[in-house]
C-alpha cells in the first residue's frame, strides 16, 4: 500500500515540477521572442532549443530531485506525522467551520444593519 502511495505521491510531484519548467522556459521563450523582434525562422530555432532545455532540465533536474526529497523513509514519516496530527483533533475542521460560518453570520447582519440605517 505504501509504494504504491508513494509511487503516485512521486509521479504527480514530477508532473508538477516538468510543468512548471516547461512553463517558465515558455514564458522565457515568448519573452525573448516579443523583446528582440525575432523572424519567424529564428523564433522556431528558440522554439525548438527551449523545448530540448526544457526535456533536459526535466530529465537531469527535477526527476532527480525528486527522487532524492521524495524517499520512501522520508515520505512515509510525513504520512505518519499526518495520519498522527488528524488522530488527535477530530473536531477541529468542525470547530473551525463553525467560526467561519459565526463570522460570516455576524458580518453580513452589521451590512444588513448599515444598509437599513442609510435607506
Amino acid at each position: 500500500m505504501s509504494s504504491r502511495r508513494n509511487t503516485l505521491i512521486r509521479t504527480v510531484a514530477a508532473l508538477c515540477g516538468d510543468i512548471a519548467v516547461g512553463v517558465g522556459l515558455a514564458i522565457a521563450c515568448a519573452w525573448i521572442v516579443e523583446v528582440a523582434a525575432l523572424g519567424l525562422f529564428l523564433s522556431f530555432l528558440l522554439w525548438l532549443v527551449g523545448t530540448l532545455l526544457a526535456l533536459a532540465l526535466s530529465q537531469y533536474l527535477v526527476h532527480p530531485a525528486v527522487q532524492l526529497v521524495l524517499s520512501d523513509r522520508k515520505l512515509d514519516a510525513a504520512c505518519k506525522a499526518l495520519a498522527s496530527l488528524t488522530k488527535s483533533t477530530p473536531n477541529t475542521g468542525a470547530q473551525v467551520g463553525e467560526e467561519v460560518m459565526n463570522f460570516g453570520r455576524k458580518s453580513w447582519q452589521s451590512m444588513a444593519e448599515r444598509m437599513r440605517k442609510a435607506v
